[in-house]
């Protein structure tokens, strides 16, 4: 039986015709198709006509429509799903990251390591240049304490320096990089963020947290742009080859410029993916004068929902109840829903509150039958009473297992023990009906999607430990339900459910091979399937070793 956008007859070949007239420009037969689409959950064959998917069903039915200039490409029984969406990532961080030092642990395992490291980039870096890093992580290091500018002084004393913790939530900067930025002893901590000072003396430790949107103000952006431009097309061809095929930008400094940048990267051909950008909360008005709303763009480049941090970095939530009600309803008022980055408990807790008492969601223009949903992202302390108060307030959660993967051990070993089992818990927030999605918020974690379905199918780190054993059973998935995560869901989190995140006809054509049958593999392999090819509006971009 075939599936068709349109008639049989629409597609039969005829006298004259050429590829974009009718015939599919694309067949994919021998194939486990995984379709997503609840009303069909396989076939063993897609046509695709041009951008959109055209039909589905059975080899020989579909291989039946192929014209002359027709590709047909025989999977030979592999599995066939939906190109991933990763739901909550930062794109031009990673891009950046790749010309900075790799300070994660793989690389650097103390303050002497990172100080070597740092002298050694100086060496090749003419004197006042800027030294990157990225990814240090201070729970990995022998001293288990962050870096500070007397560490990075003695490596690089002549070059401003900055590196940014894996979290994203933390910098450090040396002597130099401070008198450069404009934070002295005298400098008051910004509402949204902490200058650490040393608890006996009062100095300056150059440590920074929450602060990346006041260095981006002072500093803005003085990379060379061609070799960005090298470094996101070297980003682009690794989450093609992952099988990503959108991102959404969840930058809570988003702005215009950054749109601009965006569309420029693309109409280079440097990014491929689909992106869908957050606007910064306070950058809304921007936004409107220039004619840009929620939805706006196209199906390359899209604006998505307000962000809006909610942090307890202060050691308290920042903003408080009231003036994240305020920033709710204001964004509400402008025809953006909102995505809040809520991680703690508390601020899970505030975050539902302020979207209860917010002012609805002024309804932007009618284009599709998905719904725009507000989002927490995150959702990492959530104990069962908060899961329930989640699903009474019909938001979506767009959360991380990928994190249980990666820093799960150190979950284990610094976490409470009452809070474990309540860990980015997908089980129960799926179970209790609330509208989920997968992000991976890379670069703080790789952005690859297996290692996070895997997590969220077995609830094991990367060291295969349990977190914890007693509760694992409770908080895990099915294989389907975790792929849906990562593609039918993750496009309603964006609201283009109607458009693409499932093999239908009249969806966009992103799609990916796997070499290994997601369904039949036994769970531990999981975090080892890998793409083999990847095909983004009906064209393929990426095959075997890239």
């Amino acid at each position: 039986m075939l599936r068709l956008a349109g008639s049989m007859r629409n597609l039969a070949p005829s006298s004259g015709q050429q590829e974009g007239t009718g015939l599919p420009s694309l067949i994919l037969i021998n194939a486990r198709v995984l379709t997503l689409d609840p009303l069909r959950a396989s076939a063993q064959a897609v046509a695709v006509r041009g951008s959109t998917i055209a039909a589905f069903g059975s080899s020989k039915d579909i291989a039946s429509l192929a014209g002359p200039a027709t590709r047909i490409i025989n999977c030979g029984g592999k599995t066939l799903i939906p190109g991933f969406v990763d739901s909550h990532c930062h794109v031009l961080a990673q891009a950046a990251s790749l010309q900075g030092i790799d300070c994660s642990p793989k690389t650097v395992s103390s303050i002497q390591d990172l100080e070597d490291v740092v002298r050694h980039r100086a060496e090749t870096t003419q004197t006042g240049r800027w030294i990157r890093g990225f990814g240090y992580d201070d729970l990995s290091f022998l001293e288990k304490r962050h870096p500070t500018r007397w560490d990075l002084n003695r490596a690089a004393p002549n070059h401003p320096v900055r590196l940014d913790h894996r979290s994203g939530h933390a910098t450090v900067l040396n002597s130099l990089a401070l008198n450069l930025v404009g934070i002295d002893a005298s400098t008051p901590d910004p509402v949204e963020g902490v200058i650490d000072r040393d608890n006996a003396t009062g100095e300056l430790t150059g440590l920074l947290f929450e602060m990346a949107g006041y260095l981006r103000q002072r500093l803005g952006t003085s990379r060379d742009q061609t070799a960005f431009q090298d470094y996101v097309h070297q980003l682009n061809n690794t989450l093609l080859g992952y099988g990503i095929t959108s991102v959404q930008d969840a930058g809570p400094d988003n702005g215009l410029e950054r749109w601009q940048i965006f569309q420029e990267l693309q109409s280079s051909g440097a990014l491929q993916c689909r992106v869908t950008m957050f606007a910064g909360a306070s950058h809304l008005e921007e936004f409107q004068s220039a004619g840009l709303t929620w939805g706006a763009g196209d199906d390359q480049l899209r604006l998505g929902h307000a962000k809006i941090m909610l942090t307890l970095s202060t050691g308290a939530l920042e903003p408080n109840l009231e003036a994240l009600t305020d920033l709710v309803d204001n964004a509400h008022r402008a025809g953006f829903p909102v995505a809040i980055h809520a991680i703690e408990q508390e601020a899970i807790e505030s975050a539902i509150k302020a979207l209860t008492n917010a002012a609805p969601l002024a309804s932007p223009e009618p284009t599709s039958d998905i719904q725009c949903l507000d989002r927490i992202e995150h959702c990492a302390e959530c104990p069962a009473e908060l899961v329930a108060e989640i699903a009474r307030s019909g938001c979506m959660v767009v959360t991380q297992p990928g994190f249980v993967y990666w820093n799960g051990d150190n979950y284990l070993k610094r976490v409470d023990a009452s809070m474990l089992p309540n860990l980015y818990p997908v089980g129960a927030l799926a179970n209790a009906g609330v509208p989920l999605a997968f992000g991976s918020d890379a670069p703080v974690i790789d952005p690859n999607p297996w290692p996070a379905i895997y997590n969220a199918v077995t609830r094991k780190t990367s060291t295969g430990s349990l977190l914890p054993p007693e509760a694992s059973q409770q908080q895990a998935i099915s294989v389907a339900e975790a792929l849906r995560m990562y593609t039918a869901a993750g496009a309603i989190a964006d609201g283009t459910g109607d458009q693409k995140g499932t093999i239908r006809p009249g969806m966009m054509a992103d799609l990916v091979l796997l070499d290994t049958d997601s369904m039949t593999v036994e769970p531990e392999q999981l975090k080892e399937i890998r793409a083999m090819t990847t095909i983004l509006g009906g064209e393929v971009v990426w095959e075997g070793g890239g």
